[in-house]
């Protein structure tokens, strides 16, 4: 049997309690798990308002050969995708792959899909290349022109680090998500984009102050819709880095974290490995070597002008290996758990 994401949640299950992770988010989680390769690395992400019990899985491809797996996997847009990006070609400046599932309906039919890109990419391609790739369709005109307007008007510090297809959620609309800008700098660029979002960011960038790594997310369709994302991190995890809780409390200050959830995320970061997990560890698979390594990527608050802001803990998790010639690839945030 090969190696799933069901084996890493078996061996997480312990940490899979309320009040991040409810009975009815584990079954689903679980059903989906059985499905997804286990050597990719996988994201948590939970909501951290009092009472929201949704758990969404997201899942990293890093290779050609992973994603031509998970091709197989899939049929339509996104499957054609995946075949074209593990195959040498125009999708070539593609970093990395997320498929995103959302776990509020009982089987998710496809994931939304997620193209990590280099920082000086090329404008053209991105837009008649990548784009109709991702979502199956050429983007229209005016979809097209919002776009290049968006990109063109980046600071100097800014540039696009991820784009979303949003189709299965039944939306034609594209995301966003642009890296290098602090709270003030993202007031500034709304007001010249979309300046109906900068009432419901105003409200929530004071949450970011100091706060590293800065991400903007938003969703261009025919217009530029009203939600919008704001997201930081840091480089190392809360037992290195006080501003993890700096941040988890100014968010639970303006009600959208609640305490026990607070202390459950910031206690999520550690590692389990054949010596701390015997029963549960994938032996046939992966023998007595290895770590399966936790960490907490980063926080995120959603905001709608014509709804309350919702905030999410991204809950990283997956298979870590120090001898590894792929280790390099993981994250300084990951391999950080194991510093003291």
């Amino acid at each position: 049997m090969p190696l799933t994401v069901a084996h890493w949640l078996a061996v997480l299950e312990p940490r899979l309690t309320e009040p991040l992770f409810d009975s009815a988010a584990v079954g689903r989680l679980r059903r989906l798990a059985q499905t997804l390769p286990g050597e990719c690395q996988g994201t948590f992400e939970v909501r951290l308002a009092p009472g929201a019990a949704q758990v969404d899985l997201s899942l990293r491809l890093l290779t050609l050969s992973q994603a031509a797996a998970a091709a197989a996997r899939f049929g339509s847009t996104v499957g054609r995708f995946l075949s074209s990006w593990s195959e040498p070609g125009s999708l070539a400046p593609v970093r990395s792959v997320w498929l995103e599932f959302d776990l509020d309906r009982e089987e998710p039919s496809e994931p939304v899909v997620c193209a990590k890109l280099p920082a000086d990419i090329d404008f053209g391609w991105l837009l008649d290349t990548l784009l109709p790739a991702l979502r199956g369709a050429p983007l229209s005109k005016g979809q097209r022109d919002l776009i290049l307007t968006c990109l063109e008007s980046l600071p100097g510090s800014a540039h696009l680090l991820y784009v979303f297809s949003l189709r299965a959620r039944g939306s034609d609309a594209v995301r966003l998500e642009i890296f290098g800008m602090e709270p003030s700098q993202i007031l500034d660029y709304l007001r010249r984009v979309a300046p109906p979002t900068v009432p419901a960011a105003k409200e929530i960038t004071p949450c970011f102050e100091g706060v590293e790594r800065l991400h903007l997310s938003l969703d261009i369709a025919e217009e530029i819709r009203s939600r919008i994302g704001i997201e930081g991190s840091f480089p190392w995890q809360p037992r290195r880095e006080p501003r993890w809780k700096d941040l988890f409390g100014r968010l639970e200050s303006r009600g959208l974290c609640s305490p026990g959830k607070r202390t459950a995320a910031l206690a999520w970061p550690g590692w389990d490995s054949f010596w701390t997990a015997a029963g549960p560890w994938p032996v046939a698979q992966m023998g007595p070597r290895g770590f399966c390594v936790r960490g907490l990527s980063h926080l995120k608050v959603v905001c709608r002008p014509d709804g309350r802001p919702e905030a999410k803990a991204y809950l990283v998790f997956g298979p870590f290996e120090r001898s590894s010639v792929a280790a390099p690839a993981s994250s300084a945030a990951r391999r950080s758990v194991f510093s003291t």
